[in-house]
């Protein structure tokens, strides 16, 4: 039993194989000392450094803490360890491992011991480069003799002298010296001056290791591999690895927030593992990891973004643990191994090495990927907890490790992507012959299209001063807005000038189409003096003025019309009403597994973002200008609550009110136009006089037999004139007189079609 009362971990027979290399390959690298004392730092770089291969989880600290323990009088002298990991945070999870596990090794601290005289042979001081190696008040105060002793410099010079060796451990060594590379290299060179290195990783790169050997100045040659599947056999490495990407398609493409989606997918996969747990009777609280970017200026906090969205899906805050540090450092160990924590929000890069044997499940929206990221990522979830060991390989569920990842184009485009699963596959698979990968493939989302309504287009803003001044006078001399519109604000003279040239667009359509080109090229006909005037035959029964139908005021659009309208948009068969408990979107689901090529389908249901929703309708409210869309949503907002109040359901959060209509207006783009349409109820007139017809003295007039003047009008397109010929020559008596109309004058008859335009 150690210290604390955890039982002693027995070596599986890889460790014990590894532990065995360890104590051979020193112990003859001191051997070689002794026999050459005079080649002793030479000897030391060309065969002293050992590389431990091993990927994590398969216990890399303990083999080497064993290996340590193992190493105490198996060599002509006594030896004093010092152990360097990047960070502190994983140096305070080593000398738990350590303290626990390996009895045999005392560690010391060398921030508060840098005695000599004490020293034993198996010692062990474990701390970062960064505080050896730094210019920091700390690494100063150890590198510099004082009241708490002398200075780690000295306390070197004198285990030589009193005959000790010195061996180094170098911990993530894939990540070398840390952040201070050269300070930290010179102060190994210079000053540790190690008989014997020890290397670990899990993170095999030949370029960091070059990089190693040419700062170190030493060779590495002796390496000790271990497999995953030695791990996986002993019970270490869960079996498989399953990674998640989601494929949206169709509208709910637009309206799902893929990282929502991963977010949820991964929160009921945790959720599954939790209830199997507990099913098994397996008293492990799991822990479901989220990894977010680094925060660029000017943006959102990435934690306070992904935790909002947690909340959102259901997560219990006090379930939550945030670390904003950038390193593993204590606290960071603390809140992975907190049971009432359930979701570790963190910054950390993967390859930074920390511990979290709760994890099964890991969501990644940092847009860090290859071959480093693929391998120390199966570490972070692919460690299997000591109290499932008694049940590894009997359940599929708990077997296997889930990372979930963002839409690609997020993470660097889908070229990166998959390139990390590749690299993840390579990594593995040579060392793995049954890793299973479950892939959620993506594809890319097409954009939902906008739709226009069958209303004509309103008129585009002015684009500069004189164009608005130019505009408002045309329909100020109209008699279409009043002359007070000078003065009112910039956005406001835009705004009734886009309205009232609407207005006029929708009573100008003339009713049996264009003139043809070279009718409309003509200048328009004037009286003159030599011209001929033919009068009204009001004898036939032609009234003296026409009716019309005209739309209502400008102001009355934004007011009755809009609320009109909302009435008309709640009588529809399928309204808003229908929509407003729907507030999850399909995700499709491509299921392949990378080695046996086995496909399936499946549909999950996640919740869509009130924010993307909203974006997304805006422009379903937007169908013309002369409408105010802030307007009409106010109206069908009003409507809204009015019908659930008489309904009796509960209208306190207008959240799921507002969300209803967007999702209305997108499902059901034409239902908005045609309630306005219905809504603009026509004003019925009197037109004006109906003028005599003026011809000048070179017309050419054709007698008519029915017609207003007696005549066809000389200005006839071909189609109006057929028309004209057809009716004249009428002798049932259904037809009592025609009359050709003036189009954009103001005594011609104006109708109101369905479509909303004017004829």
């Amino acid at each position: 039993m150690t210290a604390d009362n955890s039982p002693l971990v027995s070596l599986a027979g890889y460790q014990r194989d590894a532990v065995t290399a360890i104590v051979e390959s020193v112990a003859t690298t001191a051997e070689y000392q002794t026999v050459y004392p005079e080649k002793r730092q030479e000897i030391a770089r060309r065969i002293g450094a050992v590389l431990l291969e091993a990927p994590t989880g398969s216990g890399k600290t303990l083999i080497l803490g064993r290996g340590l323990e193992a190493l105490r009088g198996k060599m002509d002298g006594r030896c004093v360890w010092f152990w360097f990991a990047p960070f502190s945070g994983l140096i305070t999870q080593t000398r738990e491992a350590l303290a626990q596990q390996c009895p045999g090794v005392r560690l010391r601290d060398i921030t508060r011991d840098r005695s000599a005289a004490i020293a034993a042979d198996g010692d062990v001081f474990l701390q970062t480069w960064a505080l050896v190696a730094t210019n920091r008040t700390e690494g100063r105060r150890v590198r510099t003799a004082g009241e708490d002793g002398a200075s780690l410099d000295e306390m070197l010079a004198d285990l030589r002298a009193e005959g000790f060796r010195i061996g180094v451990v170098i911990d993530e060594a894939h990540l070398n010296f840390g952040a201070n590379a050269q300070a930290a290299a010179n102060f190994y060179l210079n000053v540790l001056k190690p008989d014997f290195t020890l290397l670990a990783t899990a993170t095999p790169n030949d370029a960091k290791l070059e990089e190693f050997e040419t700062l170190a100045g030493v060779t590495v040659e002796n390496r000790i591999i271990i497999s995953r599947q030695q791990a996986v056999d002993a019970g270490l490495n869960k079996f498989g690895l399953m990674l998640g990407l989601i494929r949206l398609e169709g509208q709910d493409a637009a309206l799902i927030d893929t990282e929502q989606a991963a977010l949820t997918v991964a929160w009921r996969k945790h959720v599954e593992i939790r209830e199997r747990l507990t099913e098994r009777q397996i008293e492990v609280t799991p822990l479901m990891l989220v990894q977010v970017e680094d925060q660029s200026l000017g943006s959102t906090d990435p934690i306070a973004r992904v935790k909002a969205k947690l909340l959102e899906i259901g997560v219990v805050e006090s379930m939550i643990a945030v670390h904003t540090s950038g390193e593993p450092d204590p606290d960071f160990h603390s809140l992975a191994f907190d049971p009432s924590k359930e979701v570790l929000i963190f910054k950390v890069a993967a390859a930074t090495g920390f511990d979290a044997p709760r994890a099964w499940t890991l969501v990644s929206v940092r847009p860090t990927r290859g071959t480093q990221f693929g391998l120390q990522v199966v570490g972070r979830i692919m460690r299997v907890h000591k109290a499932v060991r008694p049940i590894h390989g009997d359940d599929r569920l708990l077997d296997r490790g889930y990372v979930f990842l963002t839409d690609p184009n997020i993470q660097a485009g889908l070229d990166a992507a998959a390139e990390e699963l590749r690299a993840v596959r390579t990594s593995i698979s040579s060392v793995a012959d049954e890793l299973q990968v479950l892939e959620f493939t993506s594809a890319p989302a097409s954009a939902l299209g906008a739709h226009r309504s069958s209303l004509p287009h309103a008129p585009t803003p002015p684009k500069d001063n004189i164009e608005r001044q130019l505009r408002l006078e045309s329909l100020i001399s109209s008699g279409l807005i009043d002359e007070a519109v000078r003065a009112a604000p910039t956005d406001e003279q835009d705004r009734i000038l886009i309205q009232a040239e609407y207005l006029r667009t929708l009573s100008s359509t003339p009713l049996f189409g264009e003139e043809l080109p070279e009718q409309a090229a003509r200048p328009p006909m004037l009286p003159t003096g030599a011209g001929r005037t033919y009068q009204l035959r009001r004898e036939r029964g032609i009234p003296e003025r026409l009716r019309r139908e005209r739309l209502p005021a400008i102001e009355e659009l934004d007011g009755r019309v809009v609320q009109a309208a909302a009435r008309a948009v709640f009588a529809m068969d399928i309204n808003p009403s229908d929509y407003l408990g729907r507030v999850l979107g399909r995700a499709n689901v491509s299921l392949r597994d990378l080695f046996l090529e086995d496909q399936a389908e499946e549909t999950v249901r996640v919740r869509m973002s009130d924010t993307r929703i909203a974006q997304a309708a805006q422009q379903s409210f937007e169908f013309n200008e002369a409408v105010s869309a802030r307007a009409f949503k106010q109206a069908l907002m009003a409507e809204f609550i009015r019908r659930c109040d008489e309904r009796g359901i509960d209208t306190s959060d207008p959240v799921p009110l507002r969300r209803a209509i967007d999702l209305f207006a997108l499902s059901r783009p034409s239902a908005l136009p045609e309630a306005l349409k219905q809504a603009v109820l026509p004003v019925v007139e009197d037109a004006g006089l109906i003028p005599p017809l003026q011809l000048d003295a070179n017309a050419t007039a054709v007698p008519s037999r029915l017609g207003a003047y007696d005549i066809f009008p000389p200005n006839m397109n071909r189609n109006e004139r057929r028309f004209a010929e057809l009716l004249d020559a009428d002798t049932s008596g259904v037809v009592k007189w025609w009359l050709r109309l003036q189009e954009n004058s103001d005594w011609a008859v104006t109708i109101m079609l369905p479509t909303g335009r004017r004829c």
